[in-house]
């Protein structure tokens, strides 16, 4: 899925316009728009941070689709039973966080 579909499936999941989620995200409308409308099809981390936090979601949140949901037996407490694609996003929101927070530095063999 493309991030510009997925914020407009979460707009419409909150049911809010993307000019609401752009005030909610502290981010210019024209910012926001140029993503949804394709013309910026790789945001900075930073900026979907700024999405996330809008939607009041987390940044694993945001990259986990229900589809993805669907195919495994999905226990909180049992990372290893999630499938492969979405174990690595939440290994990369993981160390986004940390490194965000001056908790981990980043590897410069990755």
């Amino acid at each position: 899925m493309k991030i510009a579909d997925r914020i407009l499936q979460l707009c419409d999941q909150k049911d809010i316009s993307v000019n609401k989620l752009a005030a909610l995200s502290d981010m210019t409308q024209s910012t926001l728009a140029d993503i949804v409308k394709g013309k910026n099809v790789s945001p900075k981390v930073s900026t979907i941070e700024k999405i996330c936090k809008g939607l009041d979601i987390s940044l694993a949140d945001f990259f986990t689709y229900e589809s993805d949901l669907t195919t495994a037996h999905h226990n909180e407490n049992e990372l290893d039973n999630l499938p492969e694609n979405i174990r690595k996003e939440i290994e990369l929101a993981k160390e986004f966080v940390l490194y965000k927070h001056g908790i981990k530095k980043l590897d410069p063999k990755k």
